[in-house]
């Protein structure tokens, strides 16, 4: 398969939105339960680029097919070197490399920015994520239980963390 990974653009809102309303909508990935629009996917590209790395990879044709991007793990100040990453694909990509070149592109730029801590948080029943993660160095930091709810059932949640030497 062939794909390139470049940096994301506020035009690519589109095509995110359209690969993330999948997951919102059909999935436990995400614990919201609404699609966002276009508009919405921009602005939160925005908000994110403002501080930290978000890229796109883009299929043969110029499509996009997945994206990842860190965003703050907490707002106060001391959590300043800690990030929070996630990484979502369209699914006929999954288990092809794509979420792999686009981690190491990610975490290549965190560490240029002197973030020390990863954080994924994966829902406990999504254990191609979990295992995705763990093959990229994270390790299970906590399980909270019961955390989240969504399609009538409550869900617990794994935190998986990836600490840089």
């Amino acid at each position: 398969m062939t794909y390139n990974i470049r940096p994301v653009k506020l035009t690519d809102s589109v095509e995110l939105a359209e690969i993330y309303n999948y997951y919102i909508l059909e999935t436990t990935s995400s614990f919201e339960v609404d699609a966002i629009t276009e508009i919405e996917m921009a602005q939160r590209i925005a908000e994110i680029t403002e501080a930290y790395p978000y890229f796109v990879a883009e299929g043969e044709k110029g499509e996009i097919i997945g994206y990842c991007h860190a965003k703050p793990f907490g707002k106060t100040v001391g959590y300043q070197f800690s990030v929070e990453v996630t990484v979502y694909l369209k699914p006929n990509v999954k288990q092809k490399g794509v979420g792999t070149s686009l981690y190491q592109a990610l975490e290549e730029q965190l560490q240029a920015q002197g973030i020390k801590t990863l954080i994924a948080s994966v829902t406990a029943e999504n254990h191609e994520s979990i295992l995705f993660h763990q093959k990229k160095g994270y390790q299970e930091a906590a399980h909270l239980k019961m955390i989240g709810y969504k399609f009538e059932r409550w869900l617990d949640v794994i935190w998986l963390q990836k600490i840089f030497p």
